[in-house]
């Protein structure tokens, strides 16, 4: 069988997408190229707080950022989660000294909060990363908070809320979301918007990053993951099914966006929608 060429020069290919073939060195500008369309686009420049989770995704992010050479401040949320937080922190900690920055770690068990101790963990968890994500990043000057949602996390995402009937959750699926400096809300942007999956994967793999490859024990039988292996197939069987759902997204968004009516939580002092926002809630209970 003859070998796969890459589409740009006579080296063996390693990855298809969209019609070409990429070698390693093709395929790190593909990736890049993609990353750059979402910061471009969006006029992205000043100091940027990465989330960092552990695994591949995050990983990719910030390494394609660092790459283009912005201000990052990267930071790890330590959820107390045994036989997983640790595992990650620690991949987050050996990620950050290959590229040279210093990891900030947040605890949740600083605030009073033990996941395990919650009917459902995972509301809770996303309540609880949402808020210490935009405190960490207003506290320490920065205009905006990168995370490693990639394009088939956000399909999968909205997808689910679709089933659930919760269409008021399809906010928040496009790559930038604004802030408002009045809330004290940081904006939020998501680089890896136009990267599948197996494209995060393979970047992380021959660029040799760090990360950890155990799955969070409470998503084990999460909903996300059937509806997530079902887009798959159907990428597979149609290459640019995920693309064309997120741009559909992303117009249905703009379409769906009104004024929300916002407030300072009373109790802490950070955006909320009542009176007392739901970080403060948990902690309350």
């Amino acid at each position: 069988m003859n070998e796969m060429k890459c589409s740009y020069c006579n080296n063996e290919a390693i990855e298809e997408a969209y019609g070409k073939a990429y070698c390693k060195k093709h395929f790190n500008n593909y990736f890049l190229g993609r990353v750059r369309s979402i910061i471009d686009k969006f006029k992205i420049k000043g100091k940027i707080a990465v989330a960092l989770s552990g695994g591949k995704d995050s990983s990719a992010c910030f390494y394609a950022l660092h790459n283009l050479k912005l201000e990052l401040v990267p930071f790890y949320i330590n959820l107390g989660i045994k036989n997983y937080s640790d595992i990650c922190q620690e991949k987050a900690e050996e990620l950050c000294q290959q590229l040279g920055y210093e990891l900030n770690v947040i605890y949740l068990a600083d605030y009073g909060i033990e996941l395990e101790k919650y009917k459902k963990p995972c509301s809770t968890c996303g309540t609880a990363k949402r808020y210490l994500m935009n405190k960490f990043a207003y506290e320490n000057g920065c205009k905006y908070i990168a995370t490693g949602h990639n394009l088939s996390d956000i399909v999968t995402f909205a997808m689910n809320n679709f089933i659930s009937g919760n269409i008021l959750n399809f906010r928040g699926n496009k790559p930038y979301l604004q802030g408002k400096e009045e809330y004290k809300l940081v904006a939020k942007i998501k680089p890896l918007f136009w990267l599948k999956d197996k494209e995060c994967m393979l970047y992380t793999w021959i660029n040799e990053l760090a990360y950890a490859e155990e799955e969070c024990p409470y998503s084990i039988n999460a909903p996300t993951i059937k509806i997530k292996e079902w887009l798959n197939r159907l990428e597979a069987e149609k290459e640019g099914t995920l693309m064309n759902i997120a741009r559909s997204l992303w117009k249905l968004e703009e379409k769906m966006e009104k004024d929300v009516k916002l407030n300072l939580c009373s109790n802490c002092g950070y955006v909320s929608y009542g009176k007392i926002c739901k970080f403060c809630k948990i902690r309350k209970k």
